[in-house]
């Protein structure tokens, strides 16, 4: 997909395509009750022939657009690049209520705060762009999302994504200090040991001091997790957003992959998250896309 007019979370593109009618949301509503997701709750006319739709996926309201032809489900982030409006924020102010997605000096303050938290870095850890995912692996929701996550780094380092950013996975929680005690590998392999519910390990004190400040950190933030930042200041884009459902996940990390596909290789710098013990890979596929159950 080419950089067009429009931002997409889960892929960025501008339609000229014309006005069209609505598009059949039958495809869309049997794959919904087919997998007991959710239900589609009502469509308006979304931008360049686009059907917005809000959907109740997972128990959470989403919006997301169909194609005119009803075939292709595009969510997450989209924003008008020739005024900067963010028309998914408009629409969801206007058929959900306020989206909990930060955009511009709040996002950017948002970003700088959690560079210094202690995470898993998978990716380029020199890399200018960053995305960073707080989750607490203890909650049933958390969970999930730390396996979606490490699957979705999977599929990323597959795409060779990673040549132009990194990716940070920052547990929280009663897992987080023995999940920090060991460096970047190892914590890496505690990861995947939680993930599988095996023994995670034993807790140091450096560990313990690790978790203890991404408290003190997060504290700070006016954003409760589990929540994703994108920081891509070489493509001038910074965002933080909530976590409700997977949906959301694969949004934002689908925005970042076509993000990192409009790069080029940055020179050698550093992430915002400062200097990071060398990044490990998890093995693509190991994971399913969509996390643990």
């Amino acid at each position: 997909m080419r950089f067009r007019t429009t931002l997409i979370a889960a892929t960025i593109g501008i339609f000229s395509i014309p006005q069209a009618l609505a598009a059949p949301t039958g495809i869309l509503a049997h794959v919904l009750a087919s997998h007991h997701a959710g239900k589609i709750l009502r469509t308006f006319p979304g931008p360049d022939g686009l059907t917005g739709v809000v959907m109740d996926y997972n128990g959470s309201k989403a919006i997301a657009y169909l194609t005119p032809d009803g075939k292709y489900l595009i969510s997450g982030l989209v924003a008008n690049l020739e005024n900067g409006e963010n028309l998914t924020g408009i629409y969801g102010n206007k058929y959900i209520g306020k989206l909990p997605i930060v955009h511009g000096q709040a996002a950017e303050q948002i970003a700088f705060q959690c560079a210094s938290l202690s995470g898993i870095t998978v990716g380029n850890p020199k890399a200018a762009n960053e995305m960073i995912a707080v989750f607490n692996p203890s909650t049933k929701f958390g969970y999930r999302v730390m396996g979606a996550m490490m699957g979705e780094a999977g599929s990323l380092q597959k795409k060779n994504a990673f040549h132009v950013m990194s990716l940070k996975l920052v547990p929280i929680g009663p897992m987080a200090p023995a999940l920090l005690s060991a460096d970047n590998q190892g914590r890496e392999d505690r990861l995947l040991n939680a993930l599988n519910h095996h023994s995670i390990g034993a807790t140091t004190t450096l560990g313990a001091n690790f978790a203890t400040r991404n408290n003190t950190v997060l504290q700070q933030i006016h954003m409760k997790p589990p929540f994703l930042v994108l920081y891509f200041p070489q493509a001038n884009m910074t965002a933080a957003i909530q976590l409700h459902s997977l949906l959301r996940v694969a949004s934002a990390v689908g925005s970042a992959e076509v993000l990192a596909k409009g790069l080029q290789s940055p020179p050698a710098g550093s992430s915002p998250g400062g200097q990071q013990s060398p990044a490990g890979s998890i093995p693509a596929g190991s994971i399913p896309p969509g996390g643990a159950p």
